[in-house]
């Protein structure tokens, strides 16, 4: 048995020679393992959304520490990705910072600078200063989510229905995807006809409340707004450079309810006033609004093709997705959008979205989702 094990031995070490292998000793293994590098401590990185507070409670302060190699960095100067608040780190390396919880994000926190930064007193130097500048953490906040059931779809047996739920607490109310405002967009000519460029259009109610201002006319005149109609009088006006153009003394615009519209507008070719009838007022009805508010995604390659809905009241929503995919239960991810959308059906809580209509963002929470209970 000696001799076994003596040629075993020998045989490992002439292969290892053999192939370059250098054998060390523990010490000089641990020395080689060391690698100088920066850290970003923060005493909690996940947080739950919650609904803001004039009283402040949505936000939560965080502590943290910067270290070089394990020693704390003084004076060095840190920014959240989001806020864009310079945060300077004390003697002991430690920093606080402000995290907003009323909405979902994911913020990463970085060193920005580090001129005036220290280790021990000293100044640093240049490589560890290129470090530091690499050194990242970061804070998530998110609403939970969690899959009540998952079904094989009946249309196709490759696909499977995972029904989910954002969830948030009790009182808390959470805007999801829904119509924001519609769109008012149209053209302003001269009175021949011909494209006004660089005007604005500006509609506002009486005492100057709930205003809404157009874009700059592009060179074929066109212009859009976002407003939220409620079948209120409303004035119209058209400013073009220092000259204001306006409807006639105690006529008021009255936006129908509910829909998007096109006001093509011509202006009159002598004085200031816009007759309130076609062609110098032609108002019609269009297509679409913009939607805005939370949403939930799977966070996979974008080649991978799936399907959601718009989340219920209560959060409830639907992922179809290969199956194949669903087995690696991949994270899902949340994001507020907002975006027009020019189709003549309104979009509801239940509908399905066109896929790929939903992508992540940088600053978008990963979310793991839990089994319900």
């Amino acid at each position: 048995m000696k001799i076994i094990i003596k040629i075993c031995l020998f045989v490992f070490l002439g292969a290892a020679s053999a192939y370059g292998i250098r054998m060390t000793s523990s010490h000089e293994a641990n020395a080689q393992a060391e690698v100088l590098q920066g850290q970003i401590e923060l005493d909690r990185t996940t947080f739950v959304v919650k609904t803001w507070r004039k009283d402040g409670t949505h936000l939560t302060a965080v502590k943290g520490k910067l270290t070089f190699n394990g020693q704390p960095v003084e004076n060095a100067v840190l920014q959240s990705d989001t806020s864009r608040r310079s945060i300077r780190t004390e003697e002991n390396g430690s920093f606080e910072l402000i995290v907003d919880r009323s909405l979902p994000v994911y913020a990463p926190i970085r060193a920005v600078s580090v001129q005036d930064a220290k280790i021990a007193g000293k100044p640093i130097g240049k490589k560890e200063a290129d470090l530091l500048l690499t050194t990242t953490s970061a804070i998530s906040v998110y609403h939970p989510i969690e899959v009540t059931k998952t079904e094989l779809s009946k249309t196709d047996g490759n696909m499977i229905k995972v029904h989910a739920r954002i969830l948030s607490d009790y009182g808390d109310k959470v805007s999801f995807f829904q119509v924001d405002k519609y769109r008012i967009a149209g053209t302003v000519t001269d009175a021949g006809g011909n494209p006004v460029k660089d005007a604005i259009v500006w509609i506002d109610r009486d005492r100057g409340e709930g205003f809404a201002k157009s874009t700059p006319t592009d060179q074929d005149g066109k212009y859009e707004m976002y407003y939220w109609p409620e079948e209120e009088e409303t004035n119209l006006t058209v400013i073009v450079g220092t000259r204001r153009y306006a409807l006639p003394a105690n006529k008021v615009f009255i936006l129908p309810r509910n829909t998007s519209v096109d006001i093509g507008i011509r202006l009159p070719r002598e004085g200031t006033v816009i007759e309130d009838k076609p062609p110098t007022l032609d108002c019609k009805t269009s297509m679409g609004a913009t939607y805005a508010g939370l949403l939930a995604g799977l966070d996979v390659p974008p080649e991978v093709r799936y399907s959601v809905t718009i989340p219920d009241r209560n959060g409830r929503f639907v992922l179809t997705v290969p199956e194949e995919v669903w087995k690696q239960r991949p994270p899902f991810y949340e994001t507020r959008i907002t975006k027009f959308v020019g189709q003549e059906k309104f979009l509801k809580a239940g509908d399905s979205l066109p896929i790929g209509f939903v992508q992540p963002g940088d600053h978008d929470p990963r979310v793991i989702a839990s089994a319900a209970n």
